[in-house]
């Protein structure tokens, strides 16, 4: 046997020992997905999300993945999560583990919020959060296997049209708890307060000034959301002329001269103006 196979043997078996130790105690273990397989159990074949621990392959079934539906196992692939180890297979020559992501969100959640209970996890403390699911204007997060909603204004201080351009199911990101009550149960989680809050750079955008900036939002009833560069911040911009109004859709670039900055609220208000008519058409096919 050469020295790389020995090697290799070695990490086999101490791999394998670690998954024993995890059935055994009911510890969770982190894997990475790589791809989906059909597994065959006796006589059936079930569809697996394939996973790696420590140069050992595993099987999670595709129920025992999430108690929520989801369309494929593909969504999971190259990602990282914790599962509990149902199974472990060896011979001589090969080992592999059956395993639960379900059963190991259970215990986290139990886990937890046992801590909060505690006051070992209060408000202000980060967490790394796996993305379930997203849509326009939610994240669906796990966060130590507690399911929870973020909605788009907790995402980030800049603003986005559709989260799904920004985020993909299976990402992990980092998000603090902005409050918790440990009795019932009710926890919300913001990832915008990890960032510089744009909002010191209010002074920068002076009444009378235009700045470039790119149409966000456009509300008939409130007016057209804009965000200012270079540091994201958002402001308000009354609805422009329907010789302009006509001409704008979300995603142009524009310029935005600045009518008033409000330091106290964090606002800034002003009106879109354009040298030509055409001038956001031309700017958003360039």
């Amino acid at each position: 046997m050469s020295m790389l196979e020995q090697q290799l043997k070695e990490q086999r078996m101490y791999a394998e020992a670690n998954l024993r130790d995890a059935h055994r105690f009911k510890r969770y273990i982190t894997v990475t997905s790589i791809g989906v397989e059909d597994l065959e159990l006796g006589e059936s074949k079930i569809e697996c999300l394939k996973v790696y621990f420590d140069g050992i392959y595993g099987f999670i079934p595709k129920d025992k993945m999430d108690d929520y539906e989801f369309r494929s196992l593909n969504a999971f692939v190259d990602s990282e999560f914790e599962i509990l180890v149902e199974q472990v297979i060896a011979d001589d020559n090969n080992a592999y583990f059956i395993g639960n992501r379900t059963a190991a969100l259970e215990l986290q959640s139990n886990l937890f919020w046992n801590a909060a209970k505690e006051g070992r996890i209060r408000a202000n403390t980060v967490h790394s959060a796996f993305v379930s699911g997203v849509d326009k204007t939610n994240l669906y997060l796990i966060v130590n296997g507690i399911r929870t909603r973020m909605p788009r204004e907790e995402y980030s201080y800049v603003y986005h049209r559709d989260l799904r351009e920004v985020v993909s199911r299976g990402e992990q990101i980092d998000v603090k708890i902005i409050s918790i009550n440990a009795e019932e149960q009710t926890v919300k989680f913001s990832r915008r307060v990890l960032e510089a809050d744009p909002a010191v750079f209010l002074s920068e955008y002076k009444p009378g000034g235009v700045y470039a900036a790119e149409i966000n939002n456009i509300n008939p009833e409130l007016g057209v959301f804009v965000t200012l560069k270079p540091h994201g911040i958002s402001a308000l911009a009354q609805f422009p002329s329907m010789r302009i109004g006509r001409h704008i859709k979300e995603g142009d670039r524009c310029n935005l001269k600045v009518g008033r900055v409000d330091l106290q609220t964090g606002h800034i208000y002003g009106h879109i103006v354009l040298t030509k008519v055409h001038q956001l058409g031309k700017a958003s096919r360039s």
